[in-house]
């Protein structure tokens, strides 16, 4: 009989749990700077795109994945962005950085505003109202074509690079947007990491997990239900801004529906409810119509590129509900495993305050809770994990 095979243990905020936080940390940092070095122009313009998608992705994973509501209107927040950017831009001489600023709050006020309302209903129907908004956009583009540019598209959004050696040469527009798509990418994590482990992030959590109790507990469901969603627009909508610079050519067609259901199954496939998550869903998202078109007709490689998404939703529903994020850890349980750190404040409570000690334990945020992305390795089901 074979001997189980020993893991390291971990215990959560040790040296080693640091140590190794910083490896991959440095590791992504050092990915992020080599990859101009490593990969073509052409290849790196399409990393830019994918980046692009994340940004979204890491919008809509704090509204759907962290929030648990619903949004099927998100593709109209992104084109809000792209459009602001390419108006203000090319017809009234804005600089790109504000337009940027303009987007963020611009996105975030309307996307408040669209909350209000569906604060009054609950499931589907709150699916049904930004559903509304992500089939009107696309409308009122092409109504407006004097100010859009209509169907036909609105042209020469630009933001030149920066003029000095690094950026210099045939190709320092891409280098220049490769490096603003990874710096709103890397903001946009921030913001929703800080968000998630803050007291307002613990609030939109325990919404989602038992929202009368959350009430009952003191969190202000309309308030944190808004500012939610319109943190969730914001953070799609620079991504918009991103994309119109990156790019250069809008077109109503690029902000449909369709798009906000690709949206849909890069978050369910990079890991839903997670903070690396959506830059796995982003990149599967981009390269997956790319690798369809490469395998069919120009005809019918949209298609194709639908049915490669669907099997992929349909395997990862069945097979691994926790997406491409948690088959990456169940990789790295095989070697390690992080037993939580027991706070010293509780493990002599008085008989009395046993009970009441164990309850703001297993609360969400309480002092043995872990957003899920802080668990880089599985935890061990011993009783030094329970309180």
């Amino acid at each position: 009989m074979s001997t189980p095979r020993r893991r390291i243990t971990v215990v959560e905020d040790s040296m080693l749990h640091r140590g190794l936080r910083l490896v991959r940390a440095a590791a992504v940092v050092g990915l992020v700077y080599a990859l101009p070095y490593l990969v073509e122009p052409f290849r790196l313009s399409q990393i830019t795109g994918a980046c692009t998608y994340a940004i979204v992705i890491v919008g809509l994973n704090l509204l759907s994945g962290f929030g648990g509501q619903v949004s099927l209107g998100h593709a109209a927040f992104f084109g809000l962005g792209a459009y602001t950017t390419g108006i203000l831009t090319t017809k009234h001489g804005v600089s790109a950085p504000v337009s940027f600023i303009v987007d963020i709050v611009l996105a975030f006020v309307v996307g408040a505003l669209v909350a209000l309302p569906a604060l009054r209903l609950k499931g589907i129907y709150v699916a049904l109202v930004t559903l509304a908004v992500g089939l009107i956009f696309p409308a009122l583009v092409t109504k407006f074509a004097s100010l859009t540019g209509g169907a036909a598209g609105l042209f020469g959004v630009e933001y030149g690079a920066p003029n000095t050696a690094y950026f210099g040469g045939f190709n320092g527009d891409t280098l220049w947007h490769y490096w603003l798509v990874m710096i709103g990418l890397g903001l946009s994590c921030l913001v929703v990491r800080n968000l998630v482990r803050s007291r307002f992030g613990r609030g939109v959590v325990a919404l989602r997990d038992n929202e009368a109790a959350a009430i009952v507990m003191g969190v202000r469901r309309t308030s944190v239900r808004a500012v939610t969603f319109g943190t969730s627009a914001a953070i799609g909508s620079l991504a918009g801004g991103l994309f119109a610079v990156t790019n250069g050519i809008l077109t109503p067609t690029a902000f449909s529906l369709l798009l906000t259901l690709y949206l849909l199954a890069g978050m369910i496939i990079g890991g839903t409810g997670t903070f690396w998550g959506p830059i796995f869903g982003g990149f599967i998202v981009y390269y997956v119509p790319v690798w369809a078109g490469d395998l069919s007709s120009v005809d019918s490689g949209s298609n194709l590129a639908g049915v490669f998404l669907g099997a992929i939703i349909i395997v990862i529903t069945f097979v691994l509900r926790s997406g491409v994020l948690g088959l990456l850890r169940a990789a790295t349980g095989l070697v390690f495993v992080l037993q939580p750190r027991i706070p010293t404040h509780t493990t002599r409570a008085p008989a009395e305050h046993a009970g009441e000690a164990g309850d703001v334990a297993r609360r969400p945020g309480g002092p043995t809770s872990t957003p899920a992305d802080d668990l880089d390795v599985p935890v061990r089901p011993d009783a030094s994990s329970r309180i």
